[in-house]
């Protein structure tokens, strides 16, 4: 479905944290998949103080869309709060979040705009993980997912791919109870969204790629980020046990430049 009214619909919040040596190149093939499929759409860059030249070269490339902003949510505390904070800011109908390594591709933006058009909840793309990696991120990601859908969101085989989307006032709703700012927020609004009742539409992104430069979880870093992530899990399926969700902690907070 092609936006063409003036103001735009949806929103598309992107992560960054010293993202300078890719974000540039990120904008600009997504400035060119919108105006090539005219879509109209804001792009939000959510950004954790980054100490390089993220803003500068965010904010020249940003310039090619008819809306942009830049909003900075403060030091460094974990991806969680970017999105939450971003989630949170939006005005438009429906808000989403992609990562700045463009590891799902663009074309899974017709999706968004298809649930959109159908006046849909929440719809998430999800990788194969026995096929999107490799080694121990492979093992890693395989058992976390099944421990996810056994104890918190059964029947969704990936939480964690960065390609989500929500309609404005479930967002709201969902990152409005979201505790967790670290990488195992993915379950928490998913297993928040599920308590709420809301439909989840699921995506399957067969051509998901894998990128490791730049990447925050490659290495040892891959063991450290399951280790917390399974820990958040517990804290999850015990606040889901003992009521923690069950009123809205964080409000909307416009954006403001």
């Amino acid at each position: 479905m092609a936006s063409t009214a003036h103001e735009p619909r949806l929103t598309i919040l992107i992560p960054t944290l010293n993202e300078e040596k890719r974000i540039g190149k990120t904008l600009d093939a997504l400035a060119d998949y919108l105006k090539k499929h005219k879509y109209n759409a804001l792009v939000m860059v959510v950004d954790a103080n980054s100490t390089d030249n993220t803003k500068a070269v965010a904010d020249t490339a940003g310039k090619r869309f008819s809306h942009y902003q830049f909003l900075q949510t403060g030091p460094k505390v974990g991806k969680g709060k970017q999105i939450r904070d971003g989630m949170l800011a939006a005005t438009t109908d429906y808000v989403m979040f992609m990562d700045a390594d463009l590891a799902t591709p663009l074309k899974y933006l017709d999706e968004v705009y298809n649930l959109i058009e159908h006046n849909g909840k929440i719809a998430i793309c999800v990788r194969n993980l026995g096929e999107s990696h490799t080694g121990i991120r492979k093992f890693i990601s395989t058992f976390g997912n099944w421990l996810t859908q056994t104890l918190i969101v059964p029947g969704i085989k990936d939480t964690q791919c960065g390609f989500k989307a929500f309609e404005r006032t479930t967002a709201q709703e969902v990152f409005g109870r979201q505790r967790i700012v670290g990488w195992g927020f993915d379950m928490e609004v998913l297993a928040v969204a599920r308590k709420l009742g809301y439909p989840i539409e699921l995506i399957d992104v067969p051509d998901w790629r894998d990128v490791v430069e730049g990447s925050k979880i490659s290495g040892n870093g891959a063991m450290k980020v399951a280790i917390q992530t399974f820990g958040d899990l517990l804290k999850i399926k015990w606040g889901l046990i003992i009521g923690k969700y069950n009123k809205v902690s964080f409000r909307y907070a416009p954006y403001k430049d």
